[in-house]
């Protein structure tokens, strides 16, 4: 039997190989997944040691959103197990598919760099999502792009919050590396 384990598990390490090279819907999704992950341990880190005026709501809001996040991993991982896929499931696989970055420094943060950076992290991984949503309207991964696209307008709710707490329209200071690129 251990063989046999070993042999299924050489094989989706391949698969994943092969996904990662050639995107698919559910190699793009696998690093959304591990984005959540880190971003609820953020969420944890920002709860446990934001300070400033508005301690009380952004606690709560940093919280909820947590909560959340946590609950869009679980429901993720469903739908990549439901459409076929292997979703990363231990921290080794997490660390290697996130693009989010932690920091033990970012406790000493003042709470508006720490909510900058959150909408940062929203952003970054709003990218994910929408390659993603595309690769499974490709692959015909119907309820894997409805859950994504979900998704998506959740991040889009909790940016504009976090923007308004911070004094800025909704998406004010996020196209600015969009205008950039269309200068070149």
């Amino acid at each position: 039997m251990r063989e046999e384990i070993e042999e299924l598990y050489q094989a989706e390490q391949k698969q994943n190989e092969i996904d990662h090279h050639l995107p698919t819907a559910g190699a793009m999704t696998n690093h959304i997944l591990a984005n959540l992950r880190v971003m609820s341990t953020k969420l944890n880190q920002l709860e446990w040691y934001i300070k400033g005026n508005n301690y009380f709501a952004d606690q709560q809001f940093l919280s909820s959103m947590r909560q959340t996040v946590d609950n869009y991993f679980n429901q993720l991982g469903h739908q990549l197990v439901n459409a076929g896929e292997k979703p990363s499931s231990i921290t080794e696989e997490f660390s290697e598919y996130k693009m989010l970055t932690e920091n033990a420094r970012n406790k000493y943060l003042t709470d508006q760099e720490m909510l900058a950076m959150l909408v940062d992290d929203i952003q970054t991984s709003k990218m994910f999502i929408s390659r993603a949503i595309i690769l499974a309207q490709n692959e015909s991964k119907f309820p894997l792009q409805n859950f994504l696209i979900e998704l998506d307008g959740s991040f889009n709710q909790f940016s504009a919050a976090i923007q308004a707490r911070l004094g800025k329209e909704p998406l004010e200071g996020l196209e600015e590396d969009d205008d950039e690129e269309d200068d070149d």
